[in-house]
């Protein structure tokens, strides 16, 4: 995740203000007389699905409050080229500090880079693989346009403002199925650190007791759909990590604008020795301020066991319209949220795995994508598909191990 912390330090203004403060650094003003400053730096989450993933920033701007839409103020020419994999831990490598006018910037852009910093010879935007091979991103020409973080951050006079940006590794870097492909869709978060850190932590086990390292944590808010909603947004997923060897995963986060339920999920199905089922668990009412120890009594802790007996789940998607469908360059993507049936209080599921359906021009015709299928283990689950412009479609299935267990999503024409 690019998560953003904000912090607040007053200083001396000095005589005379400096147009830039680092090498590559735009000093900006847009407008009036008062200024403050904004540091960025930048970290990530770790993740042991890949050795390097290398991504260059480009620029960063910031739209002000009260100028025209689609109007922004570039705030920092970053072009520089990074493994994310080196900032995880807490470790920040800082982007740079400038001078901007006073006031509430609502959101900011950021611009992958199209040249690598560090290795003219490689791609700007690549991937190693756990053994050693390197695949490019590919960035969606709606990417390349600018990723946009719509929380906003105050600048004041004579003050500086530090935002960190975490970087989601997990859940920017998609694997177009077989093909050996990568697609990158940054996720990025901003977080406000002038309010007071809450904090969820724990550890995810084996059914005896044992830690699993590698295991994927989420924390999930589960919104009733009302008629007209959206399936896809039944389930908002804002955080997610990865457990370290001793089996602990830890979130801080800040700025809850009130009582917020998480339903803590935890899964391991992507090991091959062997693989979990999932565990999940509730921590009720999280406020700002809080420590939240799932590990506790009162939460009970995730345990993964290891499922009796596994289904394959046989998914298709097809678009009713396909040879008039509009999709990012040479792509169609359609993203299901795999969600089993829980018992937790007011959240009748879970996501226990998200899957991309990835269809490139050369793989794909008349609308239908190539099929995936999917080892789960067996019971109730509510799979949802969602494709750019197009209303989700929900279907529920229950997985047995004999099967069939087939479902073909059809988008309708629009």
């Amino acid at each position: 995740m690019i998560r953003v912390q904000a912090r607040t330090k007053t200083f001396a203004l000095p005589a005379v203000l400096l147009a830039a403060l680092l090498v590559g650094l735009i000093g900006c003003s847009a407008g009036g007389g008062d200024i403050g400053r904004l540091s960025m730096s930048l970290t990530d989450k770790p993740t042991h699905d890949y050795d390097q993933v290398w991504v260059t920033i480009g620029e960063i701007s910031a739209h002000l409050q009260g100028d025209p839409e689609g109007s922004w103020t570039k705030v920092l020419d970053v072009n520089r080229t990074v493994d994310l994999l080196t900032l995880a831990n807490g470790i920040r490598l800082e982007l740079g500090m400038v001078d901007l006018a006073a006031g509430h910037y609502t959101q900011m852009r950021f611009i992958l880079g199209t040249a690598n910093s560090v290795d003219a010879a490689k791609p700007a935007n690549y991937i190693v693989d756990v053994a050693g091979d390197i695949h490019e991103m590919k960035v969606p020409s709606g990417v390349q346009s600018g990723i946009k973080l719509v929380q906003g951050f105050d600048i004041n006079e004579n003050s500086t403002t530090e935002l960190v940006f975490d970087f989601d590794v997990a859940a920017s870097i998609v694997a177009a199925g077989n093909s050996g492909k990568y697609i990158l869709r940054p996720t990025i978060h901003q977080i406000d650190d002038s309010q007071t850190r809450t904090i969820i932590k724990g550890t995810v086990l084996t059914k005896q007791g044992a830690a699993i390292r590698g295991a994927e944590v989420s924390l999930q808010v589960y919104k009733p759909r009302a008629e007209g909603q959206d399936f896809q947004d039944e389930i908002a997923v804002p955080y997610s990590t990865v457990t370290d060897a001793a089996g602990a995963y830890q979130f801080w986060f800040l700025d809850i604008p009130e009582a917020t339920t998480f339903n803590v999920v935890a899964t391991n199905w992507t090991s091959t020795d062997p693989s979990y089922g999932p565990d999940w668990a509730q921590v009720a009412g999280a406020v700002n301020g809080n420590v939240y120890n799932v590990d506790d009594a009162a939460f009970g802790g995730l345990a993964l066991p290891i499922p009796t007996e596994i289904g394959t789940l046989d998914l298709k998607a097809v678009v009713a319209d396909a040879d008039t469908v509009k999709v990012e360059a040479d792509t169609l993507v359609v993203t299901l949220s795999i969600r089993q049936i829980s018992d937790l209080a007011g959240a009748p599921q879970v996501e226990v795995m998200k899957q991309l359906i990835v269809g490139y021009d050369d793989e794909w015709t008349l609308g239908e994508i190539t099929a995936v299928k999917v080892d789960l283990p067996v019971g109730e689950y509510a799979i949802v598909a969602s494709t750019d412009g197009r209303p989700s479609v929900e279907k529920m299935i229950t997985i047995t191990k004999a099967g069939p267990n087939a479902i073909d999503f059809i988008f309708p024409a629009i």
